[in-house]
């Protein structure tokens, strides 16, 4: 059978299926396509949460990409197009790890892969999971496409390159600890400095992903089950967030934190309901990441440095969320020339909003025993990144966004076509020179890559 079962994969599927649920609910009434095409994109996931080996979960997971890019291409094209590149690009490094490591077989059971493979696994997940250097796509993708992309996204194609992670991980790692640790501190840091409401939650995305990663690394029954956890948890609470920014749209049509505010007069029922998905995001106790956040932490106890960046993201990741709070919905208008009158906001929204909390409510008050007191512990970092941003509001404020890996691209663009250009002039039609220049670029490459996790697993 080319298909499996386990715990992991049900809890996959069945959160995959909700959440495109969630969606097609806040998407309203569309043509027949338009209806059709989160679920196409939720088939493809639990079918790739569902495979019994490699080769199909890249296979499913790339049809995915092609269904989601559907989504974003409602907006922008170019968006669109930017985002199945980047996804390609993660399912070609799988690919060839497939057939480097698949030896004369088919493909390679899903589990831990050879070791010549395991460099293109990791760079391959790594996109997929928008790694720290590797996640140049998310915050471009996540604010140029309509917030339902941002929903599903953090919901289950992100988390499914996390699904990987589970599966190739089986022993202790120091560094992809101080790796996920590292990732949780520069969402947090990013988040706050980010104009847009979508961006500054795709960076709270990474945040939250280098929780799970740390917890992965542990490669104990806690550590997993603790990692699992936030996976729902946080694609929970980040889909009615990314549902929240897009009421602020709908309502003022810009998502610019520098235009917006006063929400709360005439949306009272979509601030609240984004207070609670901030709540539980910040490791509020009684919610579902209260006690998330609390067990990968418990997950970690012996790895101070590593606690220590937790904590830092979780007071990051509550400025954010403050800041969104507070521009978004509570703050008098920075300008009023040029802001469109305020629209509608149909009740789809509200629906989708109201199934997201339910769940969410009810997680957080069936937590695992002792979890109370672990949420209470998570919600310091909370309260003090409240303070902060109360106190010192003024480095918070919207402006101009900071420079990140995706302000690169252009450069690299240019060094490409550069590239390119002197090839073709050494054109020369002999094929032999043409095969030697590709074994010694792929060579290169293969050790490059071996390097890095050599590196890594030091």
């Amino acid at each position: 059978m080319p298909f499996r079962t386990d715990d992991l994969s049900l809890v996959m599927v069945a959160f995959a299926v909700f959440m495109t649920f969630c969606v097609s609910v806040y998407r309203g009434r569309r043509g027949l396509f338009s209806s059709l095409t989160p679920w196409i994109f939720c088939v493809f996931v639990c079918l790739s949460a569902l495979a019994e080996d490699w080769l199909l979960f890249v296979i499913f997971m790339e049809l995915s990409s092609f269904a989601l890019v559907f989504i974003v291409g409602e907006r922008d094209w170019r968006a669109g197009r930017f985002y199945l590149y980047t996804q390609l690009a993660g399912g070609g490094l799988l690919m060839v790890g497939i057939a480097l490591g698949s030896g004369q077989g088919f493909s390679i059971p899903m589990g831990p892969v050879p070791e010549t493979a395991f460099p293109l696994f990791l760079f391959g997940l790594g996109i997929k999971a928008a790694l720290p250097g590797l996640h140049f796509w998310l915050p471009r993708t996540y604010s140029e496409a309509p917030a339902e992309v941002g929903a599903l996204s953090s919901s289950c194609a992100v988390k499914m390159g996390l699904y990987g992670f589970f599966r190739i991980v089986q022993s202790a790692s120091p560094v992809l600890m101080g790796l996920g640790a590292f990732m949780a501190v520069f969402g947090a840091v990013m988040g706050p400095l980010q104009r847009d409401s979508r961006r500054l939650l795709a960076y709270s995305t990474l945040s939250q992903v280098g929780f799970i990663v740390a917890a992965i690394s542990t490669a104990t029954e806690l550590g997993r089950f603790a990692a699992m956890a936030h996976i729902v948890s946080h694609g929970l609470a980040k889909g009615l967030l990314f549902f929240s920014a897009g009421g602020l749209e709908k309502a003022w049509g810009t998502g610019d934190l520098g235009l917006t505010g006063r929400t709360v007069e005439s949306h009272r029922w979509m601030f609240f309901l984004f207070l609670l998905g901030a709540l539980s995001m910040v490791g509020f106790p009684l919610t579902a990441g209260g006690w998330s956040k609390g067990l990968v932490k418990q997950s970690l106890e012996g790895y101070g440095p590593v606690l220590m960046a937790l904590t830092i993201s979780g007071i990051g990741t509550s400025i954010s969320l403050c800041k969104m709070a507070y521009y978004g919905f509570l703050s008098p208008f920075f300008k009023r020339k040029g802001l469109p009158v305020e629209g509608k906001v149909s009740c789809s929204v509200g629906y989708s909003m109201a199934l997201i909390c339910l769940v969410l409510v009810s997680v957080g008050f069936m937590p695992p025993c002792g979890s109370v007191e672990l949420s209470i512990n998570s919600a310091l970092p909370a309260l003090l990144g409240l303070t902060i941003f109360t106190l010192m509001p003024a480095p918070f404020r919207p402006v101009a966004r900071p420079k990140d890996v995706e302000d690169l691209i252009p450069f690299f663009q240019k060094l490409a076509s550069d590239f390119a250009l002197r090839l073709r002039k050494r054109h020369s039609g002999n094929i032999g020179v043409y095969l030697f220049t590709l074994a010694i670029v792929a060579f290169a490459i293969l050790n490059f890559l071996q390097i890095g996790v050599n590196i890594l697993r030091r």
